[in-house]
């Protein structure tokens, strides 16, 4: 190559050098661009979501207590009440604030029950409370929950002695027959003498201990627990009386099913009804069932009893004091199939 060759060569590796440096620093201007760009955006919307966990923060969060048993034999009937309480939940959205279950277990025992519902109080975002879901533990607990500032939605048994005295009142009243003998009246319930029960009632009632043989009835009104109503229920069977076994959610419990008949041992276990107390609207529960086949009515207590406790939160729409009576009767397979639904007087 000449020499004037030469010096040619160099000035275009000069040129092309020239032209590659211009190119690279091109790239890493617009490399950096694009990293401002895309830190800008991360920066965006880590703000914007920030700014949206601030919104929702904004909106106040209270607890629904649920006492029920989740250990121990009635545990199942402790997670249907908690299953009940979620689905209300869910399909009544409050606008105002944000509610979320908490539950603590009973152990179906009145101690147990004591010491959950404390524990429960002590929370102060705990508004209102569900349960428990035995009579005994409704007793237990009355008066702790009745001196706190919570709303009270009890099961089996209205929370005030003259609410809970109309109710049983009204049971009596829907039974068949004029004579009508009451056992199990200390499991919780308020203690009436049977002529107290009989004036209000109109029939001729009966007040006789669990442990020693009923008087002749044309029916008979259990008050107290599941297992001993089935050991109750069973004795009569097996003794050869047919009369009427009328009892309240005691029955809709699955542990007195599944004692009866393992008692019972093959016996028939005779016709068998028992009564809820259900919101100003019973109708709402055959509309409920026709959507929730398998859930006991006991379920729907819980249901809408976390309904009205939402109600009264808000103070939107608050439920009348009124309530309806509704009565099943249990077939053999545990079922509860609704009789009718009148109003308590």
């Amino acid at each position: 190559m000449t020499i004037q060759g030469i010096g040619r060569y160099r000035v275009l590796r000069s040129g092309e050098k020239s032209v590659a440096a211009k190119t690279f620093a091109l790239h890493c201007y617009y490399d950096t661009i694009v990293r401002v760009a895309s830190a800008v955006r991360v920066v965006f919307w880590l703000v914007f979501s920030l700014s949206l966990l601030s919104c929702n923060s904004t909106r106040p969060v209270v607890k629904i207590g649920l006492l029920a048993p989740f250990e121990g034999l009635h545990r199942e009937s402790g997670y249907e009440a908690l299953s009940a309480m979620r689905a209300a939940l869910a399909h009544f959205p409050p606008q105002e604030f944000e509610a979320v279950p908490l539950a603590l277990d009973t152990s179906a025992d009145p101690a147990h029950a004591r010491r959950a519902a404390a524990k429960l109080l002590r929370d102060n975002s705990v508004v209102a409370v569900i349960g428990p879901l035995q009579a005994r533990q409704v007793s237990a607990v009355a008066q702790i929950i009745a001196d706190s500032r919570v709303k009270w939605q009890p099961q089996t048994r209205p929370p005030s002695t003259e609410a809970a005295q109309k109710l049983v009142e009204a049971i009596i009243g829907r039974m068949p027959g004029t004579v009508i003998a009451v056992a199990g009246l200390d499991f919780g319930w308020p203690l009436a003498s049977a002529a107290e029960l009989s004036s209000r009632t109109g029939k001729s009632v009966t007040v006789v201990d669990a442990a020693v043989a009923i008087p002749a009835a044309d029916a008979v009104l259990w008050l107290g627990s599941a297992p001993e109503g089935a050991a109750f229920l069973s004795r009569l069977r097996l003794r050869g009386l047919t009369v009427p076994f009328w009892t309240t959610t005691v029955a809709g419990d699955p542990v007195f099913h599944t004692l009866l008949l393992e008692r019972l041992d093959g016996a028939p276990p005779g016709p068998i009804f028992w009564a809820i107390a259900l919101g100003e609207n019973g109708n709402q529960y055959i509309e409920w069932a026709s959507a929730h086949e398998d859930a006991p009515p006991t379920a729907f207590a819980v249901y809408l009893a976390t309904q009205r406790a939402l109600q009264q939160i808000a103070g939107d729409g608050l439920p009348s004091s009124e309530r309806e009576l509704a009565v099943f009767s249990l077939d053999l397979e545990g079922k509860s199939k609704l009789i009718e639904i009148v109003q308590i007087p």
